[in-house]
This record gives C-alpha cells, structure tokens and sequence, in this order.
C-alpha cells in the first residue's frame, strides 16, 4: 500500500473508532439519567429494549461535541483532569478527520481548525502541539496518518479511553463493559 492510501485506510480507522467512542458515550448518558432501564438492557444481550433504542436512536443524531459535552457534565466527577484532556484530544481527532482537505495525490491531509484564534490555541493547548517556522496563516496543520508513530499514539489514545475511562463509568453504573462495545 502506498503511503497516501495508508494515510487515507488509518484515517478512515481512527475516525470509526471514536464514532464507536461516541457511541459508548452516549449509551452511558442514557443509563446514567434513566438506570432503571439497565436492568432490562443487560438480562436480554440478544435484544435491545425498545424504551432504551427509543432514547438511543436520539444521540445518533447528535453531533460528537455535543455528546462530549453532556458525557464530560454528567460524569465530570468521575473523570480526571488527564481522562478529560484525553477526550478533549480525541475531539480534535474526530474533527481533523471529519473536516479534513483529502488528496490521494499526497501522503498528508490538511486540516484548518475552525472558529478563530480563540480555538486554534485550545487545540494546539490540548494536543500539546509546536509551532513550526514559517506556520502558515490562517493555521493549517498536517495529518499524517500513515506515520507509524502518528497512527499508534491515535490508536492507543482510543483504546486507553475506551479500556480505562469508559469501563470505569460502565462499572459505575453496574453496566457490563462489554454490553455496551
């Protein structure tokens, strides 16, 4: 595989991920403002209850901003500073990935974060970036994703949060871990 279909194929997986993240997200929210609908949903994994997919089907249509917020409001006291600054990262992943400039002539994507200076320097703050000489203007940042050390810090980023921060608010609300994977 050339280095721009690797770029493209990482990607694609780093952005699935963290909809999966999103989705796990959101189960949780549901279970923690209705519990008494976790009963029902983990005696029965061969079917969804319908009082959960009812509520469930709602934050598909939410944005991932959005669930972030309401998981980090709803469950702040149990997460840490470095839990919240990791979903802050996978937040900037999501919407490098999503909104990214895509060539399958070049092994990068380009991204240029949106809503002003303001925002540009929350991102670089919480993806610990560097400024590099001769920065563009407006900032434009590189994705290389078929950059092995690139592609493995995405990976375990996801794989911590999930294995680590979304299993302790699942055991929180005794919800199997794996019920909702």
């Amino acid at each position: 595989m050339d280095k721009p279909e690797e770029n493209m194929v990482n990607a694609g997986i780093v952005f699935m991920f963290i909809a999966w993240l999103q989705s796990q997200m959101s189960d949780l929210i549901i279970f923690h403002k209705q519990p008494e609908l976790i009963e029902d949903f983990v005696a029965n994994p061969e079917r969804v209850p319908s009082a959960f997919h009812q509520i469930r089907v709602t934050y598909w249509e939410k944005m991932f901003g959005a669930v972030k917020k309401e998981f980090k409001e709803t469950f702040s006291s149990l997460l840490t500073d470095v839990e919240k600054n990791e979903l802050e990262q996978l937040y900037h992943f999501r919407n490098m990935l999503a909104h990214a400039h895509i060539s399958v002539g070049r092994d990068y994507m380009l991204y240029k974060p949106a809503r002003g200076a303001q925002h540009e320097q929350k991102l670089i703050q919480d993806l610990n970036l560097q400024s590099v000489e001769n920065q563009s203007d407006p900032m434009v940042l590189k994705i290389e994703l078929w950059k092995e050390d690139n592609f493995l810090y995405a990976s375990q980023l996801i794989e911590k949060f999930e294995r680590i921060t979304l299993k302790k608010i699942a055991d929180s609300l005794n919800v199997p871990p794996s019920r909702i994977r």
